[in-house]
């Protein structure tokens, strides 16, 4: 059965805490999105090098003229990226913020659809894109493996599902969440649990802790998730702020190590899993 106060729960955060990536008030959506392009470039070192966010992650040569789906859409960074490389593109998100941000940001471009909706219950034919991602979304969904299942379906024979999960690592959920937060401040206690205890620290950027699901794997937990598509690859990686909270944000190991030296312990110890699924 769907838990609808779960998802109207989502669906309400995100929507009353978008991500700006901490600048609310920007005059227009143009503005919105090319602040969080710029946070994006800085955060995920490893997506590229210059020219198009990810272009290290995704090949968006192949994709011209191609249908495209992203799955939480956000405030349209990566949508412009799809769209000015040829992609016909089509973006759902839950956030009503989110929807009405990228519904002005694209509304004159011809190879663009924004859609609002749920991931879990995607309103598309079997088999009818050629391409999907989802950057850092579904772990916050109230059923993450019904999302994966919809991305299959909708997803054409011998095509490619990009997405990144967050991964239960050392540094980013059972130090710098966990430890600081569960343990040192007592709150494992009070919340009785330590996803909750890490969910009330994750993706704070609201009023009142973190979002109400963040959902943490393993790599062992990959077969499971996945076990729809014939084959699929893991990449672990994590952002340099992971480094830069250990031991403390005060005196931490980060300001003693060239970024090539944390950038080879982010692609052992990193909170993310980067996944490509082949249906």
């Amino acid at each position: 059965m769907v838990d609808n106060s779960e998802i109207n729960a989502v669906k309400n955060f995100w929507s009353s805490n978008p991500m700006t990536f901490g600048k609310d008030g920007l005059e227009t959506p143009e503005d919105v999105c090319n602040h969080a392009a710029a946070i994006i470039r800085e955060k995920a070192w490893f997506g590229q090098e210059e020219g198009a966010i990810f272009s290290n992650l995704i090949d968006f040569d192949s994709l011209v003229g191609k249908r495209v789906l992203e799955i939480g859409h956000g405030v349209g960074w990566l949508a412009r990226e799809f769209i000015n490389a040829g992609a016909i593109y089509t973006g759902i998100d839950l956030s009503t913020y989110h929807h009405e941000i990228c519904d002005k940001l694209f509304s004159n471009i011809n190879n663009a659809e924004i859609i609002l909706g749920n991931a879990e219950d995607l309103p598309f034919e079997d088999r009818c894109f050629d391409f999907i991602v989802s950057y850092g979304v579904i772990h916050h969904s109230n059923d993450t493996e019904q999302c994966i299942k919809e991305a299959c379906r909708v997803l054409k024979k011998g095509s490619t599902f990009y997405l990144m999960l967050y991964r239960k690592s050392f540094l980013k959920y059972w130090y710098n969440k966990f430890f600081k937060f569960g343990v040192m401040r007592g709150e494992l206690f009070k919340y009785k649990s330590i996803n909750k205890v890490v969910e009330k620290h994750t993706d704070t950027h609201g009023e009142g802790g973190g979002a109400p699901i963040s959902r943490h794997y393993t790599v062992s937990d990959l077969p499971r998730l996945f076990n729809e598509f014939s084959k699929y690859r893991c990449q672990v990686v994590g952002n340099y702020e992971e480094l830069r909270g250990f031991p403390s944000t005060r005196f931490n190991i980060a300001a003693f190590l060239p970024l090539s030296t944390q950038q080879k312990i982010l692609k052992k110890f990193g909170g993310y899993l980067n996944i490509w699924a082949v249906k």
